[in-house]
């Protein structure tokens, strides 16, 4: 395994931890985000994630996501990661969990708890997933 920084984009910054793999062409993945403070998105397109390594670029993906809650919801969601057919590749443009409102419709992650209200403990974004490489 191979050690990287992922980021949160949208966003002034957040490091988090991250591991990928490469073989024959195919790069597997975790990426962990631990917001310890509370957190925006820039825009109400919500958070994007960076990538160990380029996506072809043109091509839509879709990878696993979970937002654990921590104290702050106390509750894990589920949902994906998308890179958009229009994107250059560099990185996830989205990160959308199902939410409560709209029928539990998938939505932007644009907002993160970290230590606020009352929570003791940051909020995790993990994402997993395979892609081949650019």
């Amino acid at each position: 395994m191979t050690a990287w920084t992922p980021k949160l984009t949208n966003v002034k910054g957040t490091n988090g931890t991250g591991e990928y793999v490469e073989a024959n062409g195919v790069v597997t993945f975790t990426a962990q985000i631990v917001a310890k403070k509370e957190t925006n998105a820039a825009t109400k397109d919500g958070f994007g994630l960076t990538l160990p390594k380029a996506v072809k670029a043109g091509v839509r993906y879709v990878f696993n996501l979970s937002l654990d809650g921590r104290d702050a919801d106390s509750g894990v969601w589920i949902g994906e990661a998308q890179i958009y057919a229009g994107s250059d590749g560099s990185k996830l443009d989205r990160l959308r969990v199902t939410g409560t409102a709209n029928g539990a419709a998938v939505e932007n992650v644009g907002f993160l708890y970290g230590e606020s209200e009352g929570a003791k403990e940051g909020e995790i974004i993990t994402v997993t997933g395979s892609y081949p490489t650019a």
